[in-house]
């Protein structure tokens, strides 16, 4: 009986030691990831149900011993296996930790062994620099870049735990990197971070700052930055500046013309006129005073090593009074009687001049308009066109005519002759003399110059008697135009037998004209009658004026009659007027 108790009791002792009093052992609590700052406390979480073995605990797979002040366990009596660290440290306390209890006897192998544990101490990055073209620039530094060419940077920062977050500033803008590479340093478990953005930047960002942001839980007031200050290469861009006077005209104006380039790095300004090839280096043209030759479009361009600018154009408009390039023809024109001609003109002159043709009378000193357009055509062609001809040409240039005038050209007309001026009727007093007279031109002269009425034909230079009337016929050349004579025949005590029709006859090579002119003959008008006539008239004057005189005093009579009761009437009325404002 003694024997069969004892083996009862070693069988609950034995399997009370296989599976443990209360069961086995197991973690209530396992570490996780945890980040601290240098010289902070913190804590690895591990709580075992069941603790019959050991708590240990492991960093990078090796074991970590106790040590006041530095790694103590809270309470491993009570199964709380938490690891208290002080004063952490980066070159000792970052790492992956475990815990682990070993088992509660060697046959029960119930050892456990935590997930582990990632500690992080929190280091910001030793140093923050931008990179371009693979070399670093100073903070705040310089960087060249291209405009509207996408330009790589790169923000490299160094020796941080754990790897930071690398973003960008430009203006009011954050733009995230567009890739972001985080690698290990070589000596150390800090990191190596390297954020690039590709940007394209243009003019206006002249002298901006672009800024790497570096955010990382280390650093406890704001973000760690780094910035370069950019300078933009951009082609040239140009405008033109003019300054004359309000009216350039020639020899009295001046102009100055320039040309503003704006480009990184500074570019060589070029002016270009149309229509020539030599190009001019200079920011500034200038005339003084200005020439004609100086007129024209001029271009203005500059380049620089990035490219060439804009070509920007101005005008150069020089204004000079007329000048008379050419007259055709140049002297004299022999012209028939009945063609046509042309008489050219050609002026040059800014603004473009207006042209005028103008007939002259040397003889008379008269002068006629006879075209406004540079080309005066002569048609049917008469002795009244013969003569001198100039061509004016005419502009205005600030609000004042300035004016040329050609040389002479001489129109000479040859051919028939012809009558131009004649009177058609002429009335004489029997008795008295009278003179018939006609105008007539002739080239060459005439060779022959008649006057002829019923059988008779008196040539100009003699004369004849006929019943009682001497006629005489007479040529002489006209005072005033070439080429033109008056013609007469003077009748030397007319009668009524010299009412009839006269013809001037006028002859020379190339033909002839011929002009009537019709006279009539009256009788004289009596003395006894112009002495009646006269009396009447007289004795008219006479009635009339009497008449007025006597009127005229019958109106006056009237006025003053009516004039004296207005004034005998007007002074009681004054006198009443005078009274009323007292009553």
């Amino acid at each position: 009986m003694k024997m069969i108790r004892d083996l009862v009791l070693c069988f609950v002792v034995c399997v009370a030691h296989h599976k443990g009093v209360f069961g086995e052992q197991s973690f209530i609590t396992e570490p996780s990831d945890v980040e601290v700052t240098p010289e902070h406390n913190t804590s690895l979480s591990c709580k075992i149900d069941n603790l019959q073995g050991q708590c240990r605990w492991q960093k990078d797979g090796k074991p970590v011993g106790m040590f006041t002040g530095k790694y103590e366990m809270r309470g491993e009596s009570t199964g709380d296996c938490t690891l208290n660290i002080f004063n952490v440290d980066l070159k000792f306390d970052d790492g992956v930790w475990e815990c682990q209890v070993t088992s509660s006897s060697f046959q029960t192998q119930d050892s456990l062994v935590s997930r582990q544990a990632r500690l992080t101490v929190r280091v910001p990055p030793e140093s923050i620099s931008i990179q371009y073209s693979g070399s670093s620039v100073v903070d705040g530094g310089m960087v060249t870049l291209v405009e509207e060419k996408k330009e790589t940077l790169v923000c490299v920062t160094r020796f941080s735990n754990p790897a930071p977050i690398i973003s960008w500033r430009f203006g009011d803008n954050i733009y995230p990197s567009d890739t972001q590479e985080n690698y290990t340093e070589s000596i150390t478990t800090k990191y190596r971070s390297e954020g690039t953005i590709s940007l394209s930047f243009q003019q206006k960002h002249q002298g901006k700052l672009l800024e790497c942001v570096v955010s990382h839980p280390a650093y406890l007031n704001g973000d760690g930055s780094a910035n370069v200050q950019l300078d933009i290469l951009y082609k040239p861009r140009v405008e033109i500046t003019q300054v004359s006077n309000s009216v350039l005209e020639e020899m009295k104006g001046s102009v100055a013309l320039t040309c503003l380039a704006q480009g990184n790095p500074p570019p060589r300004v070029k002016w270009m006129r149309y229509g020539e090839s030599s190009p001019q280096y200079v920011e500034t043209l200038e005339f003084n005073p200005v020439r004609r030759e100086n007129a024209g479009t001029y271009v203005c361009s500059a380049d620089n090593v990035i490219g060439n600018s804009n070509e920007e154009t101005t005008e150069v408009n020089v204004l000079y009074a007329p000048k008379i390039l050419r007259i055709s023809p140049s002297s004299t024109v022999n012209i028939m009687v009945g063609n046509t001609t042309t008489l050219t003109c050609r002026a040059d002159g800014n603004p473009e001049p207006k042209y005028q043709w103008f007939q002259l009378y040397p003889n008379s000193k008269a002068v006629k308009k006879r075209s406004m357009s540079p080309d005066l055509i002569l048609e049917n062609v008469s002795y009244e066109d013969e003569g001198e001809y100039v061509c004016e040409a005419v502009n205005s240039i600030g609000g004042e005519n300035r004016a040329v005038r050609s040389e002479v050209v001489r129109v000479e007309v040859e051919g028939v002759p012809m009558v131009t001026n004649i009177m058609k009727e002429a009335v004489a007093v029997s008795g008295r003399d009278v003179s018939l007279e006609a105008e007539f031109c002739s080239d060459p002269r005439p060779l022959k110059n008649t006057w002829e009425w019923e059988d008779v034909s008196l040539p100009s230079g003699t004369e004849i008697k006929r019943s009682g009337t001497t006629y005489k016929a007479e040529l002489r050349d006209h005072p005033d135009i070439k080429d033109c004579f008056i013609s007469r025949l003077i009748l030397n005590g007319v009668g009524q037998a010299d009412s009839r029709s006269y013809t001037l006859n006028v002859q020379n090579k190339h033909g002839v004209d011929l002009a009537p002119i019709r006279l009539a003959v009256r009788d004289p008008v009596s003395m006894a009658s112009v002495i009646g006539v006269v009396i009447a008239l007289l004795v008219i004057f006479v009635l009339v004026s009497v008449i007025l005189l006597v009127a005229y005093k019958k109106q006056k009579l009237c006025f003053k009659g009516k004039s004296q009761p207005q004034d005998t009437e007007s002074k009681p009325q004054t006198k009443q007027n005078s009274v009323s404002p007292t009553l």
